[in-house]
């Protein structure tokens, strides 16, 4: 049975409580990511900050006529945008069940806890590249 803990991404960035949104943008920007997890000092996850969440702070920012939107950005806490209400899942979770919960939630991936620290992150993509993985191995069985 495959579980999360054979498709999920060892965590490489995180943010902490304090960093800023433009710390975000570019970390995103230069890992070509789409959810940061926000951690404590004891690396509970305590928040999400989705690309989704990222754009509309952007776009909703005030008015870019006469304010600098990366200055202001390097003002704002992650805290202040990120989701707090984040479903989580455990490496032993089934990948059956974990599928299942992306599908119906609405950030795309579900952060990896244990012992509640923040050990991975399981992505639509790690479902992809299991899904690619796979399929090629069964294309190699027809062969």
């Amino acid at each position: 049975m495959t579980l999360v803990k054979d498709l999920m991404t060892s965590i490489v960035e995180t943010l902490q409580v304090g960093d800023s949104v433009d710390l975000a943008r570019h970390l995103m920007s230069a890992g070509h990511l789409r959810h940061l997890p926000v951690i404590d000092g004891a690396e509970h996850l305590i928040g999400l900050v989705t690309h989704r969440k990222l754009l509309s702070a952007w776009v909703s920012h005030g008015d870019p006529n006469r304010e600098n939107a990366r200055a202001v950005a390097a003002e704002i806490p992650v805290e202040m945008m990120m989701e707090r209400n984040v479903l989580t899942v455990s490496p032993d979770t089934t990948a059956a069940l974990a599928a299942a919960l992306i599908e119906s939630s609405r950030f795309g991936c579900l952060p990896v806890v244990e012992h509640g620290k923040l050990v991975g992150i399981l992505t639509e993509a790690d479902f992809v590249r299991f899904a690619r993985k796979h399929l090629e191995a069964e294309a190699a069985l027809a062969s």
